[in-house]
């Protein structure tokens, strides 16, 4: 939303974009939230970059992980070393990677519950 389309909202002084940006992502400035304060159409204008970015997060959040049949290799233990470095880094950062390799630890258990034969961990020597 440009300036002008915000004097029409009813902000007679709106603070810049970069100030609206560092308001959603709560690191604003005191002078900032003063305005959020005493300003309805910047405060709504905050709220709808919060919302735009919690849509991004939903679609987005596991952009840069590896893909489920990686963890699934990493748990069995057919990565190579540095594959398996870089997945173990990952997982120290990702609490979504994190809980997802839980759930294929937990389901060792089940699946001898079930008759399926529990996976085994497989260490390969390198040639």
């Amino acid at each position: 939303m440009s300036i002008e389309e915000r004097l029409q909202d009813g902000c007679a002084t709106p603070p810049g974009d970069n100030a609206l940006m560092a308001a959603a992502d709560g690191e604003a400035d005191e002078a900032t939230l003063a305005h959020l304060r005493s300003c309805p159409s910047c405060a709504s204008r905050v709220a709808e970059i919060r919302a735009f970015q919690a849509r991004l997060r939903l679609r987005l959040y596991r952009l840069y992980c590896p893909a489920s049949d990686i963890l699934v290799d990493y748990c069995q233990g057919f990565l190579d070393p540095y594959q398996r470095a870089a997945v173990t880094h990952h997982l120290g950062l990702c609490p979504h990677c994190a809980a997802e390799l839980v759930l294929m630890e937990r389901a060792a258990p089940l699946a001898e519950a079930f008759g399926y034969p529990a996976p085994s961990l497989v260490i390969m020597p390198l040639p």
